[in-house]
Order: C-alpha cells, then structure tokens, then sequence
C-alpha cells in the first residue's frame, strides 16, 4: 500500500509530460474578437436569410405558375385552369370555334357557365395572342 507521501515524482517532474502556458493576453482577446466576429456574422446570416428557411414540418405548398393562350390552348391544358374541368375546356373549344379567337381575356365570358367569379379566378392565368392561327 502506498501512501501518499511517496517519494516518487509525477510524470511532468519527470520530463515525460511538456507544460504549455495559457495564451498571452493579446492571444486571448485576437481569439475572442474572433469568436464574437464568427456569432455575429452568423446571427446576422440568420435573420437576413430567415425568409428563405423553409419548415422542414410544414413545406409551403408547390405553386406552378403558367400564362396560358386561349385561343391556342387544348382541352387537356385549358382543364388545369381554376374552375374549369373537361366540359367547361370543351365549351371553350367550341365557343372559339364557333366566334372565331377571343380578342381579349374578358370576352372569355361568352362562354356558357363562365362569369365573373370564374373569370376573376382565371384572369392570372390566361392571354390570348390576336395574331395567332386558331383551328376553324
């Protein structure tokens, strides 16, 4: 059993172990300007970039924007607007075939059940091209 007043000298009195002194006092202000440096930096990524951070829980729903030719379009393109489903699409179809191209958004009107709310729900995503060859 030892005890512990042994004569025997530590590891470091020894010469196996090296002492290495604390920074200077430059040393230690040069690493905490750093460090306030790197938070700031970081915090002001943060708040700048905030708007761009998506909700790894609740991702924004996907927007697919179109401008859409009226007097070009198929049925299965004029479905995919607001309010509009494959008769409507074909009421469309023939409207324009029967009245020739529509002249502008709002004569899309003469269409039989399109009005004004339909329209309005519409009108981000349609155009029509006057100078544009339609089928007859």
């Amino acid at each position: 059993m030892k005890s512990s007043f042994d004569a025997t000298p530590s590891p470091l009195a020894q010469g196996q172990q090296t002492y290495e002194p604390p920074p200077s006092p430059q040393q230690q202000r040069a690493i905490i300007a750093l460090t306030v440096t790197g938070l700031a930096t970081l915090t002001l990524w943060l708040v700048l970039s905030r708007q761009r951070l998506v909700d790894f829980f609740y991702p924004p729903e996907p927007v697919i924007h179109f401008n859409l030719d009226i007097n070009s379009a198929p049925p299965s393109e004029l479905s995919l607007l607001p309010g509009i489903g494959p008769a409507m699409a074909s009421r469309i179809i023939e409207t324009r075939q029967q009245r020739g191209p529509f002249k502008s958004v709002d004569d899309i009107i003469s269409v039989p059940g399109i009005g004004e709310v339909t329209l309005q729900d519409m009108r981000p995503y349609i155009r029509t091209i006057r100078d544009h060859h339609t089928e007859k």
